[in-house]
């Protein structure tokens, strides 16, 4: 027998002997794999609940998402369309333990956070959510009325574990610049009243370019939230008092104002809305940008003007 011929036998050989290796490993394997989220519809799910740092419930209407518990507020759309997401993906489980007995070494003791996807349709999917896994790329979780562990193929517990502020919507105001008619700006007793008509602009009836008066109302009403405050809060400094009449006659106005500072809190630059008495902390260059834009429409226009 040829040296070519040994060559090409022992080739064969350790194929076959591979091939036989996977074959049995195929059929004796005890590793699981589902889809815990297999069946669930995202377009219906009407209903999610986070027991993480905060008990959170959110819910659809008419396909608007707002939070109801702890707090009654929009929620985000870009953290309600990321969590979605991932749960459109359809993602896999795959079992790392049999029983209960191993939570504790996957995060899922006692006190593990849980998330619940409820639909309209009546299906529910409720998991404890454990440790990240250690390429960050998933998590560990237990579904309800199962009582194995397994490796979910996405990371929820990095989505899940976003504190309440990062899921309610940060966007202050809910309409545009077109939606205005009037807007008037109070810095204690200078009025700068806007009057918009079509693409015509005037303040204090003297008209000005459409670009300088939207710079200066699209600053305030595209404005987003840092943060919210739940509760009554004094200002120690009225900045801009402002008011805001839409084509449609709604009427918001509300206050850019500095709290007051307290031993838990230093002031911070606040702004109120009448539209959902809800008062949010703002960025400390809103109020410095409206000013200077401010001053300088009254030396561009409204004071050569005059003169």
């Amino acid at each position: 027998m040829s040296k070519t011929t040994k060559i090409l036998i022992a080739v064969v050989v350790v194929f076959a002997a591979i091939y036989a290796i996977q074959r049995f490993t195929s059929r004796n394997s005890t590793t699981e794999i589902s889809r815990p989220f297999a069946g669930v519809d995202t377009a219906k799910v009407n209903l999610v609940r986070i027991d993480y740092s905060k008990d959170i419930t959110i819910e659809r209407n008419n396909g608007i998402w707002d939070i109801t518990s702890p707090v009654s507020s929009p929620a985000s759309p870009g953290q309600m369309s990321l969590l979605l997401t991932r749960l459109a993906a359809d993602p896999t489980a795959t079992v790392v333990a049999d029983n209960l007995s191993d939570s504790s070494a996957y995060g899922l003791g006692n006190g593990a956070p849980f998330a619940s996807f409820g639909t309209s349709g009546g299906k529910t999917v409720t998991m404890r959510i454990g440790d990240v896994t250690p390429d960050f790329t998933g998590c560990y979780v237990q579904i309800e009325g199962d009582s194995k562990i397994y490796q979910l193929s996405t990371n929820l517990r990095s989505l899940i574990g976003q504190p309440l502020t990062e899921w309610r919507d940060k966007q202050i105001f809910s309409f545009s610049v077109s939606s205005v008619e009037d807007v008037d700006l109070a810095l204690g007793d200078t009025l700068f009243h806007f009057f918009h008509r079509d693409t015509t602009w005037k303040v204090n009836n003297i008209p000005v370019p459409q670009s300088e008066a939207e710079g200066i109302v699209g600053r305030l009403i595209g404005s987003r939230a840092l943060g919210f405050i739940d509760s009554t809060i004094p200002p120690a400094k009225v900045i801009v008092d402002y008011g805001i009449t839409l084509n449609n006659r709604d009427h918001i106005a509300g206050q850019i104002f500095k709290s007051a500072e307290s031993e838990a809190t230093v002031g911070q630059i606040c702004l109120s809305n009448s539209a959902d008495h809800q008062t949010y902390t703002v960025s400390s260059m809103l109020p410095q940008t409206l000013l200077q834009q401010l001053r300088e429409l009254q030396i561009d226009y409204l004071t050569k003007r005059k003169s």
